[in-house]
């Protein structure tokens, strides 16, 4: 009697450990329409934060990419220090002064660049990157410039308006009452920004950059080398 209990309640047992691996294998449309759900969950502001950070520098990329190689990192609040070093000091260590072709990948260059209120924490990675590489006797060149951050869009205040109507005219004046509203939002919308706001990129190269020499507003600080 021990034996068959023993065998049912494994038979009833199977079906059911079958039925929840089946229920864990999902379709590739499931997989697909999951990932899409985790993208549109994906919050829009770190999203738009990245698209901020990146823009400020695509014209000055433009002119470096055909002849260099060029890294672009942003140092934000939770960037990790030793992270961007790392990063940053072993794109330059690629540079070989005898394999080097005058453009492309044997040419690299680092851009790095924050808002204001992380410049302290660039100039860290910066200078922690020099010291490495003043340490392993490899040449490299710092150009500083300042760049215009794209403006930030500003939130319109809420303000709770009382608006008393006669009970008799409510349906006439509705459509009013409606344009007036869009009116009153359009009049409590900030003006935009037109006050312009700088902070500071770094290039770090293991050569000379003749394309930021030239330019007025960018300054050679360091160079370094065996």
């Amino acid at each position: 009697m021990a034996k068959s209990s023993k065998s049912a309640s494994a038979d009833a047992q199977g079906p059911m450990k079958r039925k929840r691996v089946d229920e864990q294998k999902e379709s590739p449309d499931e997989q697909r329409k999951d990932q899409q759900l985790q993208k549109r969950r994906q919050p829009k502001e770190s999203r738009t934060v990245e698209t901020n950070l990146s823009s400020p520098h695509s014209s000055i990329i433009s002119v470096l990419a055909p002849k260099y190689d060029v890294l672009t990192a942003s140092v934000i609040s939770s960037t990790r220090i030793r992270n961007r070093i790392v990063r940053a000091t072993e794109h330059v260590r690629q540079y070989d002064a005898a394999s080097d072709k005058g453009q492309g990948q044997s040419r690299p260059v680092v851009l790095l660049h924050a808002r204001p209120r992380e410049v302290c924490k660039l100039i860290t990675v910066v200078e922690q990157c020099k010291r490495i590489l003043k340490k392993e006797g490899r040449p490299f060149y710092q150009y500083n410039q300042l760049f215009d951050l794209p403006p930030e869009a500003k939130k319109p205040e809420i303000v709770e308006a009382t608006v008393l109507q006669d009970a008799e005219d409510e349906e006439s004046e509705e459509d009013d009452f409606e344009v007036m509203e869009s009116r009153f939002e359009q009049a409590i919308r900030p003006p935009p920004d037109t006050k312009v706001i700088k902070s500071l990129r770094i290039f770090i190269a293991p050569m000379l950059v003749p394309e930021l020499k030239q330019m007025s507003d960018v300054t050679l600080q360091a160079v370094g080398g065996s």
